[in-house]
């Protein structure tokens, strides 16, 4: 009986715990519904009897509660249940003075929405109960936590000011600006010493823009592009730009078609302050390649237009051009404009590009290195020094040799097949090449094999010398006083013309004695001609050609048939001096250039030309300083 009374009791007590809850639930619940009566009914004027027909349970009345806390009212589900119970029990604690209570729940339920890995999953698993509390948490979301609605756009709670949808300004076009600048492995760690001579620093862009005739007359190199960016009128303007974004001090262009220079660049490169000189391709070539400079910096001394097409030379036989042009910095001093420091040689070629003729390309080399040479030793009789900068597409890939050539001032080239020199394709599988052997071109053409021009009487000298040992008289002679011939000197003979003459009693011999001699003036005595091609130009490339973060190849042109290096600035460097006293001699110092881009890349980007890049080829830029007043070495 104890037991029972005591069982009893606590039944009762417990009971009546229930009915006193129970009470305060329904006192808390109708004063929410009086409250929000005048704001949610339909009819305010209702009768007691329709208020009293409307029998619900307890779910709906917890329903019905909720509904009128949160003024949207949307369909809920039964995953939703949770979130809602605890907005429902935190608005009730807070209805009943529990203000503490509320706040521990509300900061329960934010701290559970702040997890990352919910919204994360709500975004990228996309599974239906996750995108369900998403939804509901969208309506549901307190405005005094400061949360947004999603119906446009997530935002990370840590980062207000962060979207994982991207913004509409991260949609335009790709800037050319984000090309990055690199500035030379010298610059920050230069060995030379602390002078306080003045210096003048310029910046120096070689673009190919592409020829719209040659555009249209390879339509399938562009078959990835949009029609709209290979039309003349949308890559013109964004050519003009990007000049005008990088505001070179010389800007050296190739490819510029002559129309298109007359009523569209020169007018407007004149207006942007540039002096420009210009020389169209020979032939029926309608394009060429034009050299501009800033009036307000450089003065033009000299210029040289130069064209590899020579009628009475078989090798060169194409139709490229070159501009060699002479400046003079201008520097301000005492508040007066004067000319003054040393002087700057500006060469500008595009080279042939047909991949098998490497040797029309040494030969346009060579015409090119002998003209810059002839003006260093012009000016260098007349007291000054004169720095190189050499510009183009020179249609060869990097560290080939005709590169080893410009780079390194030295060629053997006996024996190589001409597709060799460019690298640009491999033809080794085929079973006929060219061959390169010496002379690569006759004494006519007036330049030797360390790539100068020689003189008239240097001409006639070594006219005189192959005369005199086709008939045998320019022999070693021995202490004894008779003459000796070596064997190479016998070897030299079988091209001479009196070699070359056919015996009348030479017994007739199938297949032996029957050929009869080529005499031309290419298989002739060229004694000038050695099996090494040298010049004495000092000259540098701008690029180490692979990016310095990644190693990845860089590339200057790009079209449907692959990517490839064939566009170069070349500079004489500034070395240190032998003599004492001497910080340096003359030279060019190397600030930065703007880097270049992989084939990857550029694919990425939707190759080239397109709405970013207005040609095929990339523009290449270099910042260079010059030192003024120098002592020349």
């Amino acid at each position: 009986m104890s037991e029972q009374s005591s069982i009893s009791g606590e039944n009762t007590k417990t009971d009546a715990q229930q009915l006193i809850c129970v009470s305060q639930k329904d006192a808390a619940m109708e004063a929410v519904s009086k409250s929000s009566e005048p704001h949610y009914s339909a009819n305010t004027n209702d009768s007691k009897e329709e208020k009293d027909s409307q029998v619900t349970t307890p779910k709906e009345e917890a329903d019905q509660t909720h509904c009128l806390l949160k003024e949207p009212a949307i369909e809920t589900t039964v995953e939703d249940n949770q979130q809602q119970t605890i907005y429902l029990m935190a608005s009730l604690l807070k209805m009943e003075g529990l203000e503490e209570s509320a706040n521990q729940s509300i900061t329960q339920e934010k701290k559970q929405w702040d997890a990352p890995d919910v919204i994360w999953k709500g975004v990228t698993n996309s599974s239906q109960k996750q995108m369900s509390l998403l939804s509901a948490a969208e309506t549901q979301r307190d405005t005094k936590c400061g949360w947004p609605g999603l119906q446009s756009e997530i935002h990370c709670p840590h980062f207000s000011t962060i979207s994982y949808y991207p913004s509409v300004d991260q949609m335009r076009p790709f800037d050319v600006s984000w090309r990055l600048w690199q500035k030379s492995l010298t610059e920050d760690s230069d060995t030379l010493p602390a002078f306080q001579e003045p210096f003048m620093d310029f910046t120096v862009m070689s673009y190919n823009i592409l020829a719209q005739d040659l555009l249209e007359a390879h339509l399938e190199l562009y078959k990835h592009c949009p029609r709209e960016a290979l039309e003349w009128s949308y890559r013109s303007n964004l050519l003009l730009e990007e000049i005008q974004k990088w505001a070179p001090d010389i800007l050296c262009l190739q490819e510029v078609q002559e129309n298109h220079y007359q009523t569209k660049l020169y007018p407007a490169l004149t207006q942007m302050g540039y002096n420009c000189v210009y020389k169209q391709r020979t032939g029926n070539k309608t394009d060429g390649c034009a050299t501009c400079y800033r009036r307000s910096r450089f003065s033009e001394v000299s210029v040289m237009p130069i064209e590899f097409f020579r009628p009475e030379t078989e090798i060169l036989d194409r139709h490229n051009v070159g501009i060699v042009l002479v400046l003079r910095p201008i520097v301000d001093q005492d508040s007066k404009i004067r000319a003054k420091g040393s002087l700057l040689c500006v060469a500008n070629t595009h080279l042939l590009f047909n991949p098998r003729r490497g040797d029309v390309k040494l030969v346009q080399l060579a015409i090119l290195l002998a003209e810059i040479d002839s003006v260093i030793k012009s000016w260098k009789a007349k007291g000054e020094h004169c720095n190189i900068i050499m510009c183009g597409d020179f249609n060869s890939l990097p560290h080939k040799p005709l590169y080893q050539l410009i780079t390194t001032g030295k060629l053997y080239f006996e024996g190589l097949p001409a597709w060799k020199m460019s690298g640009q394709r491999d033809f080794s599988n085929y079973w006929s090449c060219h061959k390169l052997f010496a002379p690569l071109w006759p004494d006519s053409l007036g330049i030797s094999d360390s790539c100068q021009y020689i003189t008239s009487s240097e001409v006639d000298a070594r006219a005189t010398t192959c005369q005199s040992q086709s008939l045998g008289f320019n022999v070693s002679a021995s202490p004894g006083g008779k003459l000796l011939y070596s064997h190479n000197f016998l070897l030299k003979l079988r091209f001479c013309p009196f070699s070359c003459v056919r015996p009348c009693d030479l017994q007739f011999i199938p297949g032996v004695t029957d050929n009869i001699p080529d005499v031309s003036s290419e298989n002739r005595a060229n004694n000038s001609f050695g099996d090494v091609l040298r010049h004495q130009l000092d000259l540098e490339s701008i690029f180490n050609h692979t990016l310095p973060d990644s190693g990845g190849i860089e590339v200057t042109t790009l079209h449907s048939e692959g990517g490839a290096t064939v566009d170069y600035i070349f500079y004489s460097p500034k070395r240190m001096s032998d003599k004492a006293g001497q910080l340096g001699c003359e030279g060019l110092k190397l600030l930065g250039c703007l880097s270049l881009l992989t084939e990857d890349t550029l694919w990425s980007l939707e190759g080239l030309p397109s709405y970013i890049f207005p040609s095929d080829h990339l523009s290449i830029v270099a910042k260079f300083r010059l030192d003024l007043n120098k002592v020349s070495c």
